[in-house]
């Protein structure tokens, strides 16, 4: 019993000792090559009507529920959304077609504000799109476990809601 509750400690130990080096920071990006205008993809982006056309997570949750801030285009639109997987809401802090979109966006029981948005990068007939997604993981330790598995948790979904968009734009010319 005494070696098991010595093992029991260093693991301990061990696991907040590591969690508190981990950093805590997300950093998650996508980026795809569209051969659209920086126009067409800023019309799928920057109107939250338009997000569930090609948003990955609608497919993946449908009890998602969305509810539309009182604008819905440009910088100052929001949406609050719900779902049995977990509740939201975003605004957009930032809006153009020259410098892309910027949103905050919260989770329901996570005190962490993440920073978002997508990066339009002109390439000739072709559009590279990030999509990106910034913060600090807390509570202090497991966030930081939490923030080396984000991308792995979110990235495909990025990616999927890039060739959404990509499919969107290519068949609007």
């Amino acid at each position: 019993m005494k070696t098991f509750l010595k093992f029991l400690g260093v693991f301990l130990l061990s696991f907040v000792v590591v969690g508190l080096i981990i950093p805590n920071g997300v950093d998650v990006r996508r980026s795809i090559d569209i051969k659209a205008s920086v126009s067409q993809v800023h019309a799928l982006t920057n109107d939250l009507e338009q997000w569930p056309n090609w948003s990955p997570w609608i497919k993946q949750d449908p009890s998602i529920k969305l509810e539309l801030g009182d604008i819905s285009q440009g910088k100052g639109a929001s949406q609050r959304w719900t779902s049995l997987s977990g509740n939201g809401n975003l605004r957009f802090t930032d809006s153009s077609q020259d410098n892309g979109i910027t949103y905050d966006m919260e989770f329901e029981g996570d005190s962490t504000a993440y920073v978002a948005g997508f990066i339009y990068q002109p390439n000739g007939e072709y559009v590279t799109v990030t999509w990106y997604m910034t913060g600090n993981m807390e509570p202090l330790i497991i966030g930081n476990y939490f923030s080396m598995m984000m991308d792995s948790l979110v990235g495909a979904s990025f990616a999927q809601g890039l060739e959404n968009i990509k499919e969107l734009a290519e068949s609007n010319q």
